[in-house]
């Protein structure tokens, strides 16, 4: 298959007892939605509310608790990701660039 890297090819190191071998998995064949069956797709879209993530895993494995935790995943990831920015604004609006704060520190 395209795209398999043999072991003189990778780049990456292996743990004890492991090798290239060991990750590679021949017959893989990777799945796109842009090829999944529409029907599917669009009751995956509805059930999942458009995300990506949880579409994806609902057309894939049919599995709704599956689609849903994933999808649960990423909306936590992108509230985090947002509530640090704000965090981060709001210091920088009240300590200009002079500060730097860490709240680990503390």
């Amino acid at each position: 298959m395209a795209g398999i890297t043999t072991a003189q090819e990778s780049i990456f190191k292996y743990g004890d007892g492991f090798t290239h071998a060991n990750f590679i998995q021949a017959n893989f064949t990777p799945k796109f939605l842009e090829e999944a069956n529409a029907t599917l797709r669009a009751e995956a879209e509805k059930k999942c509310s458009g995300n990506l993530q949880c579409v994806f895993d609902l057309v894939f494995t049919g599995n709704e608790q599956l689609a849903k935790e994933t999808g649960s995943t990423e909306e936590k990831a992108v509230l985090t990701n947002e509530a640090a920015s704000t965090f981060y604004f709001r210091m920088k609006i009240l300590f200009g660039n002079i500060y730097t704060y860490y709240p680990h520190a503390f």
